[in-house]
């Protein structure tokens, strides 16, 4: 062992009285506190959050959001992206409505048993801070769509149930579309799987795990989610 580390071990098992003087002032450094001068750190607070928040646009438009609609087939005007660049993995297709808000947290995959996986997304539609979306055949979402954080899209199972095969991607033939439709809100981690179509104007409660069709003008909660009705 070095000099300088053996110098700092016995610091820390306070060998001498020396030593464990030099421990209790390193100790007590921890709790050090520097006084508020208030508008000298207001001041620093406002130069520090304006600085990022010009970077951040600054980024996002010449940067980020380049990015990411060369990889789309098609984006239409006012895509917002918060937060960095979101991750595409496989040959994805994604058609992109207008003012379209995203965030670089997010994930999108498209299964590689497909050639064209497809997602499409419509107008004014909201996709929260770490959606994971798979993509089997395909995936629709509709206009005027708000998706919360941390949910979950499905309609590919990705793997077998055989433990024999699960080291391969699953069969085409597991992939059902998901579908959803106009005014849609899905709360924070849900997770929706394949084969699913949530109707217009519902609401699908945060942490609803869904595995059936919901319809129209109604709202669902739970594991797996039942119906109830929405009253407006």
């Amino acid at each position: 062992m070095s000099g300088v580390g053996s110098f700092f071990l016995k610091i820390r098992r306070r060998e001498t009285p020396f030593y464990d003087r030099l421990y209790r002032m390193g100790k007590s450094l921890r709790y050090l506190e520097m006084p508020v001068i208030r508008p000298l750190h207001r001041f620093l607070y406002g130069e520090r959050m304006t600085r990022l928040t010009l970077w951040r646009g600054f980024m996002q438009t010449f940067y980020y959001n380049p990015l990411f609609k060369g990889c789309c087939q098609r984006v239409g005007k006012g895509l917002v992206i918060h937060d960095g660049l979101p991750q595409i993995f496989g040959a994805l297709r994604i058609v992109l409505g207008e003012n379209v808000v995203m965030h670089g947290t997010s994930s999108f995959v498209g299964a590689k048993v497909f050639e064209h996986p497809t997602l499409r997304v419509g107008d004014n539609t909201h996709l929260g801070s770490g959606l994971g979306v798979v993509v089997g055949r395909d995936i629709t979402i509709g206009n005027n769509v708000m998706i919360a954080n941390g949910v979950n899209i499905f309609s590919y199972d990705q793997h077998p149930a055989d433990p024999a095969r699960r080291h391969l991607p699953a069969s085409p033939e597991s992939s059902r579309s998901v579908v959803i439709e106009d005014n849609v809100w899905i709360g924070a981690k849900s997770i929706i799987f394949k084969g699913v179509t949530i109707g217009r104007n519902s609401i699908v409660a945060a942490g609803s795990v869904v595995t059936q069709k919901v319809p129209a003008d109604s709202m669902v909660m739970g594991n797996p989610a039942r119906v109830f009705p929405l009253m407006f």
